[in-house]
């Protein structure tokens, strides 16, 4: 499609471009072939009449006409992603729609995964893409290229509305052969750990942050990507790990693994659901929303 003689299809690559500010790092992220971005990247320049992105070394950066097209691309893409491509009913029967979800492994478990089952009968031509929360989330967020974000409060997106869901807490698990009966403060710290941290960034989970914010020392056996590693990390040793209680009872059905109380309470778990306010008026997203509610409240009575 043109305008004025600009190929929409163009602003998406320039979007990216201006963004990551590296061809290769464009490309891979509207998932196009190097050669097809630096093609969009010719034919931008020849429509603006201007370079865009310069090469200095081997960096590149915007030129001043760049930088004023950032804003007002962002903002036009923002509202075709949110807006337009999302307009008119939507019959969970009959109409075929790919939503996007951003979930950790533990949220997936404990409620998404069966509100997908029960979709796959209510909204046959429905498709669903699961991606994980990491460090790329906010910028996909930001772009409204997400329809779901599902996470714990502690760490939702500023701006945009936080609908609670369910709310867990925290307990400790152990191996059933390593002879724990009570975990207390002094157990717990004596003993070897293993430990989930998320993205490149090793984010701690909610309990590993209570604990390194008390300064409280611990030696780390084993460090893992999820959740869902731990309890074979902990299988057949003396290591403890913290878990979320609705995930641990889950792997309790799985592995031979004890659930203990911590010492003293921990920060509860309070987790939800966000979308970008674009979004508010998609037909398709409020009903997506309305089966994580409605799950959600019989398993808050589970």
């Amino acid at each position: 499609m043109r305008f004025d003689g600009l190929d929409l299809n163009l602003l998406v690559a320039l979007e990216a471009l201006i963004e990551e500010r590296h061809v290769s790092a464009a490309a891979r992220r509207i998932h196009l072939s190097q050669p097809a971005v630096t093609g969009a990247l010719k034919r931008l320049r020849e429509y603006f009449n201007d370079e865009l992105l310069v090469q200095r070394g081997r960096r590149m950066f915007l030129t001043p006409k760049a930088e004023s097209l950032a804003e007002p691309v962002h903002r036009a893409l923002l509202q075709i992603r949110g807006e337009i491509t999302r307009a008119g009913s939507f019959d969970p029967a009959t109409t075929a729609r790919h939503f996007v979800v951003s979930a950790s492994d533990y949220a997936y478990t404990t409620l998404l995964a069966k509100v997908i089952a029960k979709a796959a009968t209510l909204a046959p031509a429905v498709t669903f893409e699961i991606i994980p929360l990491n460090e790329q989330t906010n910028e996909c967020f930001d772009r409204a290229e997400i329809d779901l974000l599902i996470i714990v409060k502690k760490l939702s997106l500023p701006n945009h509305n936080f609908i609670e869901l369910w709310q867990d807490e925290e307990v400790v698990i152990s191996w059933t052969g390593a002879g724990f009966d009570k975990i207390d403060k002094e157990t717990f710290f004596a003993s070897g750990h293993a430990v989930a941290t998320f993205g490149l960034e090793r984010r701690p989970s909610i309990a590993d942050s209570h604990i390194i914010s008390n300064g409280w020392k611990r030696h780390v056996e084993v460090q893992l990507p999820e959740f869902g590693a731990l309890c074979q990390a902990v299988v057949g040793t003396k290591r403890l790990a913290t878990m979320h209680r609705r995930y641990a009872q889950h792997f309790a059905k799985l592995y031979p693994i004890k659930l203990h109380k911590t010492w003293e309470p921990f920060p509860h778990i309070i987790e939800g659901m966000q979308w970008h306010n674009v979004r508010d008026a998609d037909p398709g997203l409020q009903w997506l929303t309305g089966l994580l509610t409605e799950a959600a409240k019989e398993l808050k009575h589970s």
